[in-house]
């Protein structure tokens, strides 16, 4: 979030917090010998998206081209006066070979991103609509329609960086309503040739009137070798975790128990239960939570936010992550919260 330096938010002004956002991910970046240009993938949380062009203003004073891969989503943020939160993904390397991903056909994007990037073979996707990305005409009303589209769009970028549905790490995925959760699933199914990549499905509203889904992405080159599968390990849909490299890709894990369960209306409780989760595929691959590098915590009441650090800071320590907390809803209706995770050793 953009806090002024001397504490509070520019009231209203969106510019000004994204500018003052934008300063502090320069600052940790700067402490880190990188610099803007580093930035492979940015989220902008905001809580109007009619909001974006003012906010590019901003960002297209920070950013160059060429520019990141980036996501823009819709929510309610804890701080009632900030208006926008911006998260990172910061890369290290020789910039010379990051390669900026144009699927051959595709119009050029309108705002200040590019469709992906691809660098140290990781892919980073920007967000993906259910458009034809060369007219943007919308592919049709159904969610089978528009997930098809946009699992269509996603292979396009795979293909054009060199890479298939097996390098698919993990995926982020924004209903604009819990109830089209089945028809996403069978459509989502029928791109599945490979262990499917970690997933987290949380439901935000849309980039455009009429868009019922989007997608955002991340995969690794090679990732899908020899990727185990199996009962415990992966379902239809998502693998548990995916291991890509030194990198762990954690699901979106939800308060539910082994039993299927939810603790009603125990934010305490399911926050311990997706914590729980999370830890065991983490030490599936050897890694514990001191080995989280990035967490985005899905709320479905703000109200819950200091109930959910209290469990969070007691089982995540002593040093926790960098992490993103906002009002996305889970998908399951007694879900209070979703987490997901990113380890790296």
């Amino acid at each position: 979030m953009g806090p002024e330096p001397g504490g509070g938010f520019a009231p209203f002004d969106i510019k000004t917090q994204t500018r003052r956002c934008l300063e502090l991910v320069g600052k940790v970046i700067k402490e880190a010998g990188l610099e803007p240009r580093n930035v492979v993938s940015t989220t902008f949380y905001l809580t109007d998206i009619r909001t974006l062009d003012a906010a590019d203003a901003a960002y297209g004073e920070f950013f160059q081209t060429p520019h990141p891969a980036r996501v823009e989503i819709e929510c309610q943020l804890l701080i009632p006066e900030a208006l926008v939160e911006v998260s990172a993904v910061v890369a290290r390397g020789d910039l010379r070979a990051n390669i900026y991903i144009d699927p051959g056909g595709w119009a050029k994007p309108k705002r200040p991103v590019s469709h992906a990037i691809l660098a140290s073979g990781t892919l980073f996707f920007s967000l993906l609509r259910p458009v034809d990305p060369a007219t943007s005409v919308l592919a049709g009303n159904t969610i089978e329609e528009q997930v098809t589209q946009t699992m269509r769009n996603q292979e396009a970028v795979l293909a054009a960086a060199g890479l298939k549905f097996a390098d698919m790490a993990a995926t982020r995925i924004y209903l604009t309503d819990s109830s089209y959760y089945n028809g996403l699933n069978d459509a989502y199914k029928k791109f599945v040739t490979a262990p499917p990549p970690a997933r987290a499905t949380v439901s935000g509203t849309p980039f455009e009137p009429g868009h019922l889904v989007q997608m955002q992405s991340v995969a690794v080159k090679g990732s899908g070798e020899g990727r185990p599968s199996g009962e415990g390990i992966t379902s239809p849909i998502h693998s548990y975790s995916v291991k890509a490299g030194n990198i762990v890709y954690v699901t979106g894990m939800t308060g539910r128990a082994p039993d299927g369960s939810y603790a009603p209306n125990d934010i305490k409780a399911q926050t311990r239960q997706a914590l729980a989760t999370i830890d065991e595929q983490l030490k599936r691959h050897g890694m514990t939570f001191a080995d989280v590098v990035d967490a985005v915590v899905w709320l479905r009441d703000p109200r819950h936010a200091a109930a959910m650090k209290e469990v969070y800071r007691e089982i995540v320590k002593p040093n926790p992550s960098a992490r993103a907390t906002v009002r996305l809803p889970p998908n399951a209706a007694a879900g209070l919260i979703e987490i997901m995770m990113i380890a790296h050793r």
